[in-house]
């Protein structure tokens, strides 16, 4: 005889405008067609001077505790640092601990120089003595390109033991790199190279069954001569500081994580689920809540009473099995202690 499994409850919550209360997967839809969403939106444009822009519309949830979610709307042109604060704001006290972004396989965190320094230490203070035109960075950009590219081909037969000819060099890659393009661009192209490299690294070993020849030798050692550059390059241009704009690396669509505390984490995951042109009516708070999750109900694992309290630490299957009410939780003998049930995906740790 099959054994039923418990069914994991449905996570509802409460759109902001119309306070509405739906189940999880019906809000994203709902806020489209929110009627008073749409009227107040409508309004505040109207009596507003200000031009519109463009506003990402955003969920964050748990990734291990799903049934904490937030939905929210921010200016594309903010920061990564908007995110961080407002995630800090609606769901952790404790803002001691270092946090971060990883979008498209790289991190943005807060410890993190905001500086770019592919300009070099003498140069730098001269742009910030100086602004450099448009095509003063781009010639400053193609001069360090081609300083890095001239490094490593100097040491190309040594480091990977490739024979030095000119066969062995990919002089077209070279020609295209070198591209005059503005710093972004020169970024989009080098992550897609990464793409590109780690595609035909993979598709090298398959064909050759892990038993290379000599060609596929070399071509591997090739494509881990270019994997260098354009991880040097990445390295020293990139900035990935949260000052980062959301609409440099976000879209529609986009998935993407936070992590805040590197040590007790609470690991949160997003989702780039609409955009609109509009205006943000408070200007001191860029981001907008429109919509969260109700506070989870949970019953004392003891007595069955409302659960206020959770046991501190890390919860492999649910936070139900560590909850109690009041005075439940004054007879436990717990040497983690006990916190109080928060509505956040960082319930129960400290």
């Amino acid at each position: 005889m099959e054994t039923q499994s418990t069914p994991r409850p449905i996570s509802q919550g409460t759109c902001a405008f119309c306070k509405a209360e739906l189940v999880k997967n019906k809000m994203t839809q709902h806020l489209k067609f929110c009627k008073q969403r749409l009227t107040t939106l409508a309004a505040q444009e109207r009596q507003s001077q200000e031009k519109k822009i463009h506003i990402f519309h955003i969920l964050a949830e748990g990734k291990y505790n799903p049934q904490y979610w937030l939905h929210f709307e921010v200016p594309a042109s903010e920061a990564l640092g908007s995110l961080d604060r407002f995630l800090k704001d609606m769901w952790i006290d404790d803002l001691d601990h270092l946090s971060g972004f990883t979008i498209n396989g790289t991190n943005y965190s807060t410890d993190y120089p905001d500086d770019l320094f592919f300009f070099g230490e003498e140069e730098e203070e001269e742009v910030e003595e100086e602004e450099l035109s448009e095509e003063e960075q781009e010639k400053a950009l193609r001069e360090f390109v081609d300083e890095v590219i001239s490094q490593f081909t100097e040491r190309f037969a040594s480091y990977l033991g490739v024979p030095s000819n000119p066969d062995s060099l990919p002089t077209e890659w070279f020609a295209e790199i070198k591209k005059p393009r503005s710093l972004y661009e020169l970024i989009d192209f080098l992550k897609a190279e990464q793409v590109r490299i780690t595609k035909e690294d993979r598709s090298i070993w398959k064909s050759e069954n892990n038993k290379l020849s000599e060609e596929g030798r070399i071509k591997l050692l090739i494509l881990e001569y270019q994997k260098l550059i354009v991880k040097t390059l990445l390295n020293e241009i990139e900035d990935c500081s949260m000052e980062v704009p959301l609409e440099r690396v976000l879209k529609v669509g986009q998935k993407f994580s936070y992590i805040y505390d590197y040590g007790s984490s609470t690991y949160i995951n997003l989702r780039v689920v609409g955009e609109r042109e509009g205006i943000i009516q408070e200007k001191k708070e860029p981001v907008q809540l429109i919509a969260q999750n109700t506070v989870p109900a949970f019953p004392c694992t003891v007595c069955g009473k409302p659960a206020t309290m959770v046991a501190m630490g890390y919860f492999t299957e649910s936070i139900a099995n560590s909850v109690f009410c009041t005075v439940c939780a004054k007879k436990q003998d717990r040497e983690e202690g006990m916190l109080p049930i928060i509505n956040s995906p960082r319930v129960g740790v400290l």
